[in-house]
């Protein structure tokens, strides 16, 4: 019966916005409690946002957004918590898509800036964040005026957690964005996370 189908399938999305709320919720209470205990080891800083995009593929293909990525060096690594990078992948790359417009582009880097530290920057082109609503985005439970507007603007913690997880390995999280231009969001690694390594090759690939 596709009422009963339609029934099943709201009470289906209805749990799993609620599952992700709650989780939300726990890992930032765990973040400020001081008591999320990181389980580091060394890391493909590159790896982890290519896995995020292929989990995300379809939401962008939905909207005809073109995903490009660019890694430099090649073959960096860090030591991190794989499931805090993997976290903060999926809230900045799924923040990307949801507020970028149709047939937007959405670039995500890696690198290592003047003084040494590593870097990942998710930026898109989309409706940019007014510079009065900046703090608030960063706030728990923080939305800005589109993501009010939005039937799906999210709960308003996926940045306070990234805020959190990156200062938990000594670094930080910056956000610049300016109206009709787009946001670029980026968390920075201390240079002492930065593993020496011998550079291997990878593509550019783009979705």
């Amino acid at each position: 019966n596709a009422t009963y189908k339609s029934y099943a399938n709201d009470i289906h999305e209805s749990g799993n916005h609620l599952l992700k709320l709650i989780n939300e919720i726990l890992d930032l209470s765990r973040i400020e409690a001081g008591r999320y205990e990181l389980s580091e080891k060394v890391l493909d800083f590159g790896n982890i946002p290519l896995e995020t995009i292929r989990i995300l593929r379809l939401d962008a293909q939905a909207k005809k957004l073109r995903v490009v990525t660019d890694f430099k060096p090649e073959m960096l690594r860090v030591f991190a918590d794989e499931r805090a990078l993997r976290q903060i992948c999926l809230n900045l790359i799924s923040n990307a898509i949801k507020f970028t417009p149709e047939s937007g582009v959405i670039a995500v880097r890696t690198g290592i800036l003047p003084g040494g530290e590593a870097f990942l920057a998710v930026r898109d082109n989309g409706p940019g964040i007014p510079e009065e609503e900046i703090t608030r985005v960063l706030s728990a439970f923080g939305q800005g005026s589109l993501a009010l507007k939005m039937r799906d603007g999210g709960t308003g913690l996926g940045l306070p957690i990234v805020t959190g997880l990156a200062e938990l390995h000594g670094g930080r999280f910056e956000l610049r964005s300016k109206v009709g231009v787009g946001t670029e969001a980026s968390v920075i690694l201390p240079k002492a996370r930065v593993v020496p390594n011998a550079l291997q090759p990878r593509k550019q690939v783009e979705n």
